[in-house]
């Protein structure tokens, strides 16, 4: 009798532990904000525009790089890449300069995406996540 509670008990414990796993979010329409570019985490954004790109449908896409805003053409034929980008020129102080730089490369080098739940990684041509984003919907 106690063997039987306690195997049932265990079973009601997994199955409370065992979250259900979240639908993937949809590439395009959604505002990704970055939470890390090459493996290290952004800083809070308290009093300055966060890191965040927006992949449209019609295959255009704009965001900011956490200080200059950015637009421009993408492409999913073979996998994701970025077009030409068109930023705004403003001088933006330590170390936001840094962030700003590291971003646009990394937007620079993506070949390909993976999306799990609501976090997407822009994967390089050799499959190393170069930035990892959070989906929040439109506004």
């Amino acid at each position: 009798m106690k063997l039987l509670f306690l195997a049932c008990s265990l079973s009601v414990l997994t199955a409370c532990a065992t979250a259900p796993d979240l639908p993937d979010e949809p590439l395009q329409d959604r505002y990704w904000r970055a939470i890390e570019i090459d493996g290290k985490a952004l800083p809070a954004t308290a009093g300055r525009a966060e890191a965040h790109v927006v992949l449209g449908a019609n295959q255009r896409a704009h965001g900011s790089d956490g200080c200059n805003r950015f637009h421009g053409s993408y492409d999913l034929s073979n996998g994701l890449r970025f077009g030409q980008l068109a930023t705004t020129m403003m001088a933006c102080p330590p170390p936001v300069d840094q962030l700003a730089r590291s971003f646009a490369q990394a937007l620079g080098a993506t070949a390909s995406y993976r999306i799990r739940g609501k976090e997407m990684q822009l994967l390089d041509q050799d499959g190393k996540p170069r930035l990892r984003l959070e989906a929040t919907f439109l506004k």
